[in-house]
């Protein structure tokens, strides 16, 4: 359960594939609970893909926060080369998705990383990236990618 006063939403339901949905405005008690979440991921037997939506967010979190978001990630390289399939990060604006693909460039992430436009897309890839790791994939996270478990 997601605790008071937290708005992230990290949602496992349809694992291998994990859905994180940003709030409008991030919080340290929602970088906090991300965190504590991520770990429990890190720690299942199995491999994820993760999906990010960043597009609720309404006010960019300030440079502490990034800062320890950043300080997090740095931390847990070898554990995201090992368990993570990939990630998709959903940001609605071309521009910040093409930074965010030049970042990406300069400083690779240590499992693969792309930017989508939307949700759906986002899903697609993670889904062939839990197929290609030889993973079942539930058939909430078809619908969610507009697929059908055929595809």
């Amino acid at each position: 359960m997601r605790p008071v006063g937290v708005g992230i939403d990290f949602d496992v339901s349809m694992w291998p594939l994990v859905q994180v949905t940003m709030p409008a405005a991030i919080e340290v008690a929602d970088i906090v609970y991300l965190q504590q979440s991520y770990e429990h991921v890190f720690a299942a037997p199995t491999r994820h893909a993760l999906i990010v939506d960043t597009t609720t967010i309404e006010k960019v979190p300030d440079a502490a926060l990034r800062r320890k978001m950043k300080e997090f990630e740095d931390g847990r390289r070898p554990i995201i080369r090992d368990k993570n399939i990939g990630s998709a990060i959903v940001l609605s604006n071309a521009l910040v998705r093409g930074a965010y693909t030049a970042l990406r460039w300069i400083s690779p992430q240590p499992a693969p990383n792309k930017a989508f436009s939307n949700l759906r897309d986002a899903a697609r890839w993670c889904i062939e990236g839990i197929v290609a790791d030889g993973q079942e994939v539930p058939a909430a996270a078809y619908i969610l990618a507009g697929m059908s478990e055929t595809a």
